[in-house]
């Protein structure tokens, strides 16, 4: 009995967790940096560190980084994602709870690049 409460137990959090979520986690190191230095990064609206950045960023479908530094023009990039492999396997064993949690989480996708380069130009007359 008590073998048979721990497999239950066992396949339901296999099947209730996103395997992305798991295997890869919700958030991805990533490193931004700018021909300025000291230049605010923001993340979907909320500060998360100043040129050159490096750390972790949650994962998701439409991120939105923006660049911006007195003197300069601020530099908006939807940031460029990719599908985790993880989910695809997901969808094969855990079927549609699990990869719906790895969508809902976005878990599912991955930043590519995940280093990436934005170039600030001066406003002019500054």
């Amino acid at each position: 009995m008590r073998k048979a409460i721990v497999s239950l137990a066992v396949a339901a959090a296999a099947f209730t967790t996103g395997c992305a979520s798991v295997v890869s986690g919700q958030e991805q190191a990533l490193q931004i940096n700018s021909n300025v230095a000291g230049a605010d990064v923001l993340i979907d609206g909320v500060l998360v560190g100043k040129t050159p950045f490096s750390g972790q960023v949650k994962k998701g479908a439409k991120t939105t980084l923006v660049v911006r530094k007195d003197g300069f023009k601020e530099r908006t990039i939807q940031m460029s994602t990719e599908i985790e492999g993880a989910f695809w396997g997901n969808i094969i064993i855990g079927g549609v709870l699990g990869s719906s949690t790895d969508y809902g989480t976005g878990a599912m996708y991955r930043y590519a690049p995940n280093v990436i380069q934005v170039d600030l130009e001066p406003v002019a007359g500054k």
